[in-house]
């Protein structure tokens, strides 16, 4: 009985025995030179130069600006003014009237255009002694005119007022009691006649803005005429004058 047990013993630490050496094996806390501590992986590395992204950001890339046109609108104007002629008579010579209508292309800073008008001075003949013959009555001397062309010099950017100067090159026709007939085939009228002379207008003027682009208009007008076909010698009048001016941009 002895026997037996001893050879059950036996045969139990021969099996207990290689168990117990292969736990040691993979135990890692039995090893020496093992660490359970746990580990990171090696940073890759650095891409080639020329695959490197950047991450300082790029600035924008700027489209070409459009070219814009130059802004064009249009000007006009009406105006009423009081022509005095100068270095003549005063007690024959009366200031008179002018009405004036300009329109142009509106450039900003200045304006390209032209103006038409029609002037009367009422001429008071009492005692004019024409060739020995003493004249009586009062008739309008007249004036039909077109400037062109009249450039306009002006500040624009201003809030309340419209600044500006002009200058233009007149024709002008006249009409002093000058009347001719002509004949038709079946009938004869009279008719007045307009004598042609060459002159230069010069304006100073200044736009005091109501609403929305449009002035009231204030200023004074210098002119001169050649003696052209009407008059025996060159002359001057001064004109100032009121009226509305309109702007559309």
């Amino acid at each position: 009985m002895m026997k037996v047990d001893l050879r059950f013993g036996v045969l139990a630490v021969v099996l207990w025995l290689p168990a117990t050496l292969a736990s040691a094996q993979w135990d890692a806390s039995a090893q020496e030179g093992t660490s359970t501590t746990a580990t990171t992986a090696p940073d890759p590395p650095p891409a080639p130069s020329d695959q490197m992204v950047s991450t300082t950001p790029q600035p924008a890339v700027q489209q070409p600006e459009e070219k814009q046109g130059l802004e064009v609108g249009f000007t006009w104007g009406l105006s009423i003014g009081v022509p005095i002629i100068l270095d003549v008579p005063r007690e024959n010579v009366r200031p008179g009237a002018n009405i004036n209508f300009f329109g142009g292309a509106d450039f900003g800073f200045f304006v390209i255009g032209g103006d038409a008008g029609l002037q009367w001075n009422p001429i008071d003949l009492n005692g004019v002694n024409v060739g020995g013959t003493i004249l009586s009555g009062r008739s309008p001397l007249t004036r039909i005119y077109l400037s062109l062309p009249e450039v306009r010099f002006q500040v624009p950017d201003l809030k309340v007022v419209l600044p500006y100067i002009t200058g233009s090159f007149d024709m002008n026709f006249w009409n002093f009691q000058e009347t001719q007939v002509g004949c038709g085939y079946w009938y004869c009228s009279q008719y007045s006649v307009y004598r042609f002379t060459p002159g230069f207008t010069g304006k100073a003027g200044l736009g005091f803005e109501v609403k929305g682009g449009v002035y009231i208009d204030a200023g004074f007008q210098y002119s001169f005429t050649g003696k052209g076909n009407f008059f025996g010698e060159s002359g001057w009048w001064l004109a100032p004058y009121v009226g509305v001016l309109v702007r559309r941009r």
